[in-house]
């Protein structure tokens, strides 16, 4: 359901600055980096409690991809597509400063939307395995990218992100499960190859982090008392078109056909009616950014 809560009072988010020297190279180079002051903290504060609300309102929501990927995970509220839900969440989801900031991090001149998601974590709230959303994507670009957004202040105890380094040169890497074990062993087996785990730890509101599609990312427990409260925007190049489901073997691991299935799931979301080889683009898609010509 969709609700006209009207825009009175919200600031309008016009394009801003432009990123920080060397910002692209580092992404580039690791597969995530970290983006400071991209909103001020008066602009969160005016969104985060429509943001919060139509996460209240519709936080039964049961096609979340996250809700797939971290199995059994207590203590999350997933909505998809929030802008879809709501004029105040529409208006932050879909500015054109994210978007720009998105067309500019992958070196195109166009970006849709693919998917929003509210990421609140309750404390104590579950781990996320480690995972390439890349795997998950019905799209046969590797031009796509993920901003998470942090609507409060996010100290190293809240479940802050953790990437590995490198991991979007290096291939499909697989996938953990979600107890903390096998989350430790993963991280082992990518030290083993040569890779570094890293965290930004602390984030102030209004800073954004960024990471490719192929990156490998998780989330552990939030040990805070507090709930994390970040809504999550994935963007992919205008012109990408509708991938076939990734072919497996006969005897292929189980995560493997899971893993289709949240691909197809995601297709049937985010772009309904279309088929392997048509253009990725429709009204669950919607261009946010192009740049002058």
């Amino acid at each position: 359901m969709h609700v006209d809560s009207g825009g009175e009072g919200l600031p309008e988010l016009a394009e801003g600055n432009a990123l920080a020297p060397g910002t692209i190279d580092d992404l580039r180079r690791d597969g995530h980096v970290k983006l400071r002051a991209i909103f001020s903290r008066e602009e969160i504060d005016a969104y985060r409690p429509r943001l919060a609300r139509v996460v209240e309102r519709h936080g039964a929501d049961s096609h979340a991809m996250e809700r797939k990927v971290a199995g059994n995970a207590k203590g999350w509220r997933f909505v998809n597509n929030l802008w879809a839900q709501d004029d105040a969440a529409r208006r932050f989801v879909l500015n054109r400063r994210l978007g720009r900031i998105a067309a500019e991090l992958l070196g195109v001149e166009a970006v849709r939307v693919f998917r929003d998601q509210s990421y609140f974590k309750d404390a104590g709230g579950g781990s996320t395995p480690w995972h390439q959303d890349s795997r998950f994507m019905p799209l046969d670009t590797d031009d796509i990218l993920t901003l998470w957004i942090p609507l409060t202040d996010i100290t190293p105890d809240m479940a802050p992100m953790s990437y590995v380094t490198g991991s979007h040169k290096a291939g499909y890497l697989g996938t953990s499960q979600g107890d903390d074990e096998s989350m430790d062993r993963f991280e082992e087996e990518m030290r083993e190859k040569g890779l570094r785990i890293s965290s930004y730890g602390s984030f102030e509101a209004g800073d954004v982090a960024a990471h490719m599609a192929s990156t490998l990312h998780s989330s552990r427990t939030n040990a805070s008392r507090r709930l994390r409260e970040v809504v999550v925007i994935v963007y992919f190049a205008d012109g990408a078109r509708v991938s076939a489901e990734t072919p497996l073997p006969p005897g292929a691991p189980a995560p493997e056909f899971y893993a289709n299935i949240i691909q197809r799931q995601n297709r049937e979301t985010s772009l309904p009616g279309c088929r392997p080889g048509d253009l990725a683009a429709g009204p669950m898609t919607p261009l946010v950014y192009r740049a002058p010509s």
